[in-house]
């Protein structure tokens, strides 16, 4: 009767020790549970299963469109670079130098008769030629033309304009000849000298 008092105890530490081999028996190989196979991944109509590739968070870059460059805050501004401007170079012009004209028919002039308010001058015109030529004089003096004439051939025409004075052979003058075209002019301030004189462009001698 004195074994009462520990008999709950005892019952107590046997169903202790029937529980841990029932874990240990239900732990090894033999008895462990098999799992059943698990369940193909769900896949979307038009994709394949299998591994999925790792999702990237960061924004894909189109290789299209150029990359846009970063720039630094801290950074300072880039400086411009000076750029070597291309050397012009001006193509120089040809000067072109009109040749001569030959002169066909020649004019010398000189004053015949000297009076005290006028004077009576003259351009002797030369064809040194083997043709006979025509021949414009022209003549510029400020005072007034009292007349003008050819000797011994054909009269020319004559223009004025202000004071230039024009006179155009009519006829040619014949090879190797001459002629004397005289003038009377007023004189202006005592002076017998034109401004200007040619022959056919050429100046008077």
């Amino acid at each position: 009767m004195r074994a009462l008092p520990w008999l709950p105890t005892i019952l107590g530490v046997a169903a202790l020790a029937v529980f841990t081999i029932v874990t240990i028996v239900r732990l090894t190989p033999d008895h462990a549970q098999t799992l059943p196979p698990p369940e193909p991944p769900f896949a979307l109509p038009g994709t394949t299963s299998g591994p999925q590739a790792p999702v990237s968070l960061i924004p894909s870059t189109d290789p299209t469109m150029p990359a846009t460059p970063t720039t630094d805050p801290t950074s300072p501004d880039p400086k411009p670079t000076s750029r070597a401007m291309p050397a012009v170079i001006t193509p120089s012009r040809a000067t072109t130098t009109e040749p001569a004209r030959p002169i066909l028919v020649s004019g010398h002039y000189h004053v015949l008769n000297s009076y005290a308010d006028n004077f009576i001058g003259e351009v002797l015109l030369s064809n040194r030629t083997g043709a006979e030529q025509h021949w414009t004089v022209t003549l510029t003096y400020p005072g007034n033309l009292r007349t003008s004439w050819l000797e011994s051939l054909p009269q020319p025409t004559l223009v004025q304009r202000g004071h230039t004075f024009t006179w155009t052979s009519s006829v040619p003058l014949a090879a190797g000849s001459s002629g004397r075209l005289r003038f009377q002019f007023d004189k202006v301030n005592g002076s017998e000298t034109p401004g200007d004189c040619t022959v056919n462009w050429s100046a008077c001698t």
